[in-house]
């Protein structure tokens, strides 16, 4: 079978969901050539310029799950750069957040729909279906449903009782080429789980990058927490998006309970867990991270498996870089107690 020039031109393309080390935080970029969703951008200064220099700089959504810092803080930075093109952002409102970098972004949210530049969008829940395609992405919505979304963040005085943030999370299944590929969690904890598991959606995906950075769910047992979202997710790749600086995650409960689930999972943190190490790692020894995307701890030695990027052909084949057995040589050779190789927890 020939393919067409239009096909061929398709299949050069990247076709990827990039999972960025930024440290403690989240940010992935899903790019189908120059065009790309960000879901999530703290203060992480590489990223803004990688995306440019990686030629992906037209943005057709900008979406925040929620607004705590290490979700946001990047977001009116990159609002405000002229040289970015941003076609719809994406940000559930929030009458209890109140934060200085919550208010000044969305002042430049403002400026920029005022100018015509970005479109506004407040429904970031399962309303959303086909809105959030483009080219070979499918971007679902798997929550806050509309019981959620509906009443928003909330204190405890609620007749339905206190919504917290992480609770209203934006958790977005990614699929590329009609495939599923990522399953970004966001910061959803036990509660706000169960209330998508049981509305019978289809959590499934190759990877997961598991809420909450590998904390606790707060709601009681994490081992449990951890054991039901891998029972629902039946990932290959499990990864912990982390600062080494911040918190020492992922908590061996956590661990155990993806074990459980999910024993032959791959398990990658994007950055050096204090579990693991108690040094930081000479650069040179950094071989597999990414060329072209910046982890944020890689000058330091402080990423592990750093920035992941998730690839896909349009024959729906789904690969990921580092490879299990480029991440397990790296932590063979320089990690003193590697947890993710534990298989006793």
């Amino acid at each position: 079978m020939v393919m067409t020039a239009e096909a061929a031109g398709r299949a050069a393309r990247p076709l990827e969901v990039v999972i960025v080390d930024v440290g403690h935080g989240n940010c992935a970029v899903v790019r189908d050539g120059t065009k790309s969703a960000i879901v999530d951008l703290p203060r992480a200064k590489p990223v803004v310029s990688a995306i440019i220099d990686n030629k992906c700089d037209q943005v057709e959504h900008l979406l925040l799950s929620h607004p705590d810092e290490d979700h946001i803080g990047g977001a009116a930075r990159l609002l405000a750069d002229p040289d970015v093109s941003i076609k719809n952002f994406w940000c559930n409102p929030s009458a209890i957040q109140d934060t200085d970098t919550y208010l000044d972004l969305l002042e430049q949210a403002a400026l920029r729909e005022e100018g015509r530049q970005t479109r506004y969008r407040s429904g970031l829940n399962v309303g959303a279906r086909e809105d959030l395609y483009f080219e070979r992405v499918e971007i679902e919505v798997l929550h806050p449903d509309v019981r959620f979304a509906g009443i928003g963040q909330a204190s405890s005085k609620h007749k339905k009782g206190e919504i917290p943030s992480n609770r209203m999370s934006a958790v977005l299944k990614v699929s590329l080429a009609g495939k599923p590929a990522v399953l970004l969690a966001a910061d959803i904890d036990d509660k706000g789980f169960e209330a998508i598991v049981s509305r019978g959606v289809d959590l499934e995906a190759p990877v997961l990058v598991f809420p909450h950075h590998g904390g606790s769910a707060k709601g009681g047992d994490d081992r449990a927490f951890a054991r039901r979202v891998c029972e629902q997710v039946k990932p290959k790749l499990v990864v912990f998006s982390l600062g080494r600086h911040k918190y020492k995650n992922p908590l061996a409960e956590v661990l155990a309970g993806v074990r459980d689930a999910s024993p032959a999972a791959h398990i990658a943190c994007t950055q050096l867990s204090k579990n693991c190490h108690s040094r930081d790692c000479a650069s040179g020894v950094s071989g597999h991270l990414s060329p072209v995307w910046p982890s944020a701890g890689g000058a330091k030695g402080e990423s592990c498996a750093g920035t992941v990027v998730v690839r896909a052909t349009d024959a729906g084949e789904i690969s990921y870089l580092p490879t299990q057995s480029q991440h397990h040589q790296f932590v063979i050779q320089n990690v003193d107690a590697p947890k993710c190789l534990d298989v006793t927890a």
